[in-house]
């Protein structure tokens, strides 16, 4: 096995595993092909849930699942926190605008970054950045300029080159790692398609810089002892009709909390919808003991049949009164929980919310990756138990079906694609490596214990994912 010295990691954000393979497989990516396949690998891989940048970067950055992170949505509501100091700021957080950064402290510190095991680190284009020096952390001021340009012109390009630019500079500094961000798929998606030309092109951009970057390495003569990986965070699929869960609730009486006004129910919402990708949402509701504690699935009962009963809305998911995560969908109801052996049990009630065929009863973490990897629900038991795991996960999470969002009003420009659900082609994402891997199936999770593995560092106890090389 090659003997790497410092690693960089490219977030192609938004890039569907079905675009890449088929770039691949058509010669379009030819960088890519050889510098990194000729040698190495190529996966595709399961993200997690919810499948939307911010809490999927956690997975790379610290070896865990958002949920035990505590970081469940690029927006979320702290039930525990609501009704005490209305001047916190833990109370509520949108990581669209200023609060991003709030992002490194709202985050558990439980676990170590991937910047904090190497010290000798750049970050570009990333929030998730906690134990980076200020020197390192090259976009740390300028990175809400660039995404805002990102989001609200037709310049994703330019914000890439921004990207290129400053990774080939940073190789100067002989970093041990590196984490750059390109925007332009997921962007130009939003704006348009999954499918665009603009879309296709900003492939076609990362691939290119992996030419310049494979030749700037070589010329210092640090080419095979780079390793360099490619992945996303999601992928997308192209909306047609968008659902206001906001005034779902509203509808039904609720005072509800949400973004960008939260000054509308300041200090007396009962319920809020705060929404990730536009097609997952974090609901919440106020128990008849008040924001103190979690209203279960049970209490809930009328208002999931009520969003089950819509077409948007694929699958919701909550606690029960014996903290297990309940499902249902259209397809069915069942019951999944972690026992005290890490193996997941799954129960059905009646049907099966994901029409799985013959998934076992009880099973480890790994097999029901591999009874589920093919399907059109790929590591949902694991996922949804995750995200349930975090205090400040609503009381209900949604999961929007295919075509659909969640989100009609507040969301300029229009998103013509969203993300953040449960359902395949928002969950598979490509996994370019340039060595060998010995794991057919394979998670997000196990991206950083596999960059630790190679670059001979000590691994940290409680990481959610495993090594995909040989040790």
């Amino acid at each position: 096995m090659t003997e790497f010295k410092s690693c960089i990691f490219i977030m192609a954000d938004g890039a569907r595993a079905d675009v890449f393979s088929e770039l691949l497989q058509s010669g379009e990516l030819p960088n890519i092909s050889k510098y990194l396949l000729e040698k190495g690998s190529y996966r595709e891989a399961v993200t997690v849930f919810p499948s939307t940048t911010g809490p999927a970067y956690t997975p790379y950055i610290m070896g865990k699942y958002p949920g035990r992170c505590n970081l469940p949505g690029i927006r979320w509501f702290d039930r525990n926190k609501y009704e005490g100091n209305i001047l916190s700021l833990e109370r509520f957080r949108s990581y669209i605008g200023l609060e991003t950064y709030l992002m490194n402290s709202d985050v558990s510190k439980d676990f170590k970054t991937v910047f904090e095991i190497f010290p000798r680190s750049v970050n570009i284009f990333n929030e998730l950045s906690r134990g980076i020096n200020l020197k390192n952390d090259k976009t740390l001021f300028s990175k809400l300029y660039y995404k805002v340009k990102s989001h609200f012109t037709d310049k994703s390009d330019e914000v890439d080159l921004v990207a290129e630019r400053i990774l080939l500079q940073s190789l100067n500094e002989y970093p041990d790692y590196i984490y750059t961000v390109f925007l332009g798929i997921d962007t130009y998606s939003h704006i348009n398609h999954p499918f665009h030309k603009k879309v296709i092109d900003s492939y076609r951009r990362i691939d290119n810089t992996v030419g310049l970057l494979a030749k700037s390495l070589e010329s210092k003569g640090r080419l095979e002892e780079t390793l360099i990986i490619i992945s996303s965070d999601h992928g997308l699929t192209q909306t047609h009709s968008h659902f206001d869960s906001l005034e779902f609730l509203n509808a039904k009486g609720y005072k509800t909390f949400y973004y960008p006004n939260v000054f509308r129910h300041f200090k007396d919402a009962d319920a809020a919808s705060l929404i990730s990708g536009n097609a997952m949402a974090n609901i919440y509701v106020k128990s008849k003991d008040g924001w103190d504690r979690r209203a279960t699935f049970e209490e809930l009962g009328e208002l999931v049949s009520s969003f089950i009963e819509r077409d948007e809305v694929d699958i919701v998911a909550g606690l029960d009164e014996s903290g297990r995560s309940r499902i249902k969908s259209a397809r069915g109801e069942a019951v999944a929980w972690l026992d005290g052996e890490g193996n997941i049990n799954y129960e059905k009630i009646k049907g099966d919310p994901f029409d799985y065929n013959g998934m076992p009863k009880k099973m480890s973490p790994e097999e029901a990756l591999a009874h589920s990897f093919n399907t059109e629900y790929p590591d949902a038991l694991l996922q949804i138990i995750q995200l349930l795991e975090s205090p400040r996960s609503g009381d209900l999470v949604l999961s929007a079906s295919p075509g659909y969002d969640l989100r009609a009003k507040h969301e300029n420009p229009e998103h013509r694609s969203s993300h953040g659900a449960l359902f395949r082609d928002h969950m598979i994402v490509p996994l370019v490596i340039n060595t060998d891997l010995n794991k057919e199936f394979v998670r997000t999770v196990d991206i950083f214990p596999t960059i630790l593995s190679l670059l001979g560092q000590p691994m940290p106890e409680n990481l959610d994912g495993v090594s995909l090389v040989n040790s």
